[in-house]
């Protein structure tokens, strides 16, 4: 049908990790549903799947969002194993949440090993100036030191949500291994037939 795009040729899945109430619920959901929820019922996870564009190419998402898995260790633990990139997420208004990040990235390096991890580091409620209390260039600099993509997003009003998920596809094609590539075919067919023998 005429109103069919590509068929994507890759898919990833991407999981959300940080503290309670620092907007990974409202993130995923206004990306992939284009609504902001004003509330949010505490689940052991939520998936969410939409396809983009990257660098010209359809790319599926699936989206991991592990709202109430904070408590669950064996459960976050195989999200990070398991997954092909990562949101790292804090609230700029929660000095704690902004705490946190850190020992979940040291726990991701332990459980993945000392390949680089296609990660995004996103401080949310950007848009809350008056509560803020993690000034930006402290996201900045701690992005710099993960070497990695850094965004504050406002899920409210969607501002650079979209951005968050084409970051974390382009950072992971970048940190992907390189396809082995398939040897061709001879170009004469008969190259390939045994040689002539006796066939009794």
């Amino acid at each position: 049908m005429a109103g069919l795009g590509p068929r994507p040729a890759k898919g990833y899945r991407v999981v959300l990790l940080g503290s309670v109430a620092v907007g990974k619920t409202a993130l995923a959901t206004q990306f992939a549903c284009g609504s902001f929820p004003e509330q949010c019922e505490p689940s052991v996870e939520e998936l969410f799947s939409k396809v983009i564009e990257v660098n010209a190419a359809p790319a599926l998402l699936e989206i991991v969002d592990t709202v109430g898995a904070e408590h669950l260790v064996t459960l976050k633990d195989l999200y990070i194993k398991n997954s092909d990139g990562f949101v790292v997420l804090y609230s700029v208004c929660s000095e704690a949440s902004f705490e946190a990040v850190r020992p979940l990235r040291e726990r991701m390096g332990r459980l993945r090993g000392p390949k680089a991890v296609p990660l995004v580091l996103v401080g949310t409620k950007a848009d809350l100036d008056a509560e803020r209390q993690v000034l930006t260039a402290r996201g900045r600099a701690l992005a710099r030191e993960w070497r990695c993509p850094f965004l504050e997003v406002t899920a409210k009003s969607k501002l650079m949500v979209d951005q968050v998920f084409t970051q974390v596809v382009r950072e992971m094609e970048a940190l992907a291994p390189p396809e082995e590539e398939v040897p061709a075919p001879p170009t004469n067919a008969q190259d390939t037939w045994p040689s002539e023998r006796f066939i009794g």
